[in-house]
């Protein structure tokens, strides 16, 4: 079986963080490669910044000749404070994502499970994130449970509020 190393990321690995978000989004469907481009340079900036003042831990996987083919980060997530929780960051699980030839190797599993521990070695007492539907079986075996959330659209909230005008 072929031998993986995973590391946490430096600032010197921006440029694969990027194309691995990009990649992520590819494989979630998204085709709007305009975009995407456009979110690639505005993401580098702000995963710059947070890697700069810690607040963004990235895990890469490298192969055998030292290839990065995987990764996913943390970011401390600044939220309020509420009964049972201190004003501190929450780890958010975020930019999951494994080279196509690589998955199905228990590759984000590992990238998971190093998240998980890291957050619970930084005394963190929850770690979130919003889960594709490729990914949500992952998740669901290594124990997280699925939350509600609501959103809205506002654009298009505006236009219909518009309308009735």
């Amino acid at each position: 079986m072929p031998r993986f190393l995973l590391r946490t990321a430096t600032l010197l690995d921006l440029d694969l963080l990027v194309r691995h978000r990009h990649g992520m989004w590819e494989s979630m469907g998204e085709q709007d490669l305009k975009a995407l481009d456009k979110g690639d340079h505005v993401y580098r900036r702000w995963a710059r910044q947070r890697i700069r003042t810690g607040h963004l831990v990235g895990f890469i996987i490298e192969d055998a000749k030292g290839h990065a083919i995987a990764s996913g980060c943390i970011w401390l997530r600044p939220m309020q404070p509420r009964p049972g929780y201190p004003l501190r960051p929450v780890p958010y699980l975020l930019s999951m994502y494994t080279e196509p030839r690589y998955r199905g190797r228990g590759l984000g599993t590992r990238i998971v499970r190093e998240a998980v521990r890291w957050s619970s070695d930084h005394r963190y007492p929850r770690l979130i994130l919003h889960a594709s539907k490729q990914g949500r079986g992952l998740y669901r075996k290594l124990g997280f449970s699925r939350t509600w959330e609501m959103r809205i659209k506002l654009s298009s909230v505006t236009a219909k509020a518009a309308r009735r005008r």
